[in-house]
């Protein structure tokens, strides 16, 4: 067992932070390459369109073929019982030696993540996690070296169609009618655990059906403001149960909880 946790941790290290630079980046042409008898190959569908959705939220173009290539490579291994599954998001494109003048292949960027799985049934929750891991890591580079993007909105519309409120101010008045505490959601642009929250967790009908009949639920994007800024963490997304009298709150949630998780959060809460 010392010996395993000795390789898993070696294995870790391989994840580091990216050394490589997506400025000026508008074109790119998506790949999904899964090898490894124990993965589902479904999963390269749901891959292309969650790669595909972060494109579309940064302005990059993947319409028609491009020499530059973003690649998603995934493979599988074992150590002892662990499935060892390693996820890359690369980069691939020519590029002019700058002695020779020679064009030649290389890889422009890479991350990756390693996952370990010890029952097979939580592989497919596993690798849209390590997924995400990686498009919010290219997401925040990508936006961090090209400051003319346009932010993509979150559909507020969309929630106050399934009984959201989307302002602090009418949610506080509404909870102290109904005398039921506030469930807070703050998301962000650009965060793919947050769209993952929302259309995995949020927009179920069971989700919703149950957070109708006890809180009062209230979304907002936190860079737009609007909301008490102690409220406020790095992460995205934060719940937060809110004490309708206090408008304390009473529980935080930093990051992404999946469906069976958070149910049992709504189901378990007690407001003081």
């Amino acid at each position: 067992m010392k010996k395993l946790f000795v390789i898993l941790m070696l294995v870790s290290g391989l994840s580091a932070s990216t050394m490589f630079t997506l400025s000026g980046i508008e074109k790119v042409y998506p790949v999904v390459e899964i090898s490894g008898k124990d993965l589902p190959k479904e999963f390269k569908t749901t891959a292309h369109e969650e790669i595909r959705t972060i494109l579309d939220e940064l302005g990059i173009s993947y319409k028609g073929y491009d020499q530059r290539a973003l690649a998603l490579l995934i493979s599988s291994r074992y150590i002892e019982n662990t499935l060892v599954v390693t996820m890359k998001l690369e980069i691939g494109e020519q590029v002019v030696r700058a002695d020779s003048k020679q064009k030649t292949f290389a890889i422009t960027y890479e991350s990756a993540e390693s996952l370990y799985i010890r029952n097979k049934e939580e592989i497919v929750d596993q690798l849209e996690d390590g997924l995400m891991v990686l498009l919010d890591r290219f997401s925040e580079q990508y936006i961090e070296e090209n400051k003319k993007i346009v932010k993509v909105d979150l559909k507020n519309d969309d929630f106050s169609k399934l009984g959201y409120e989307t302002d602090y101010n009418a949610a506080v008045k509404k909870a102290q009618k109904l005398k039921k505490p506030i469930l807070l959601v703050l998301v962000a642009n650009y965060c793919p655990w947050c769209r993952k929250f929302e259309e995995n967790v949020l927009r179920k009908k069971d989700v919703n059906d149950l957070i109708q009949s006890n809180y009062v639920p209230l979304i907002i994007n936190k860079e737009k403001g609007g909301f008490p800024k102690e409220l406020d963490i790095s992460f995205t997304p934060i719940t937060h149960f809110i004490n309708y009298k206090t408008l304390k709150s009473e529980k935080m949630i930093a990051g992404y909880n999946n469906k069976d998780e958070f149910l049992y959060t709504l189901r378990n809460f007690t407001s003081k």
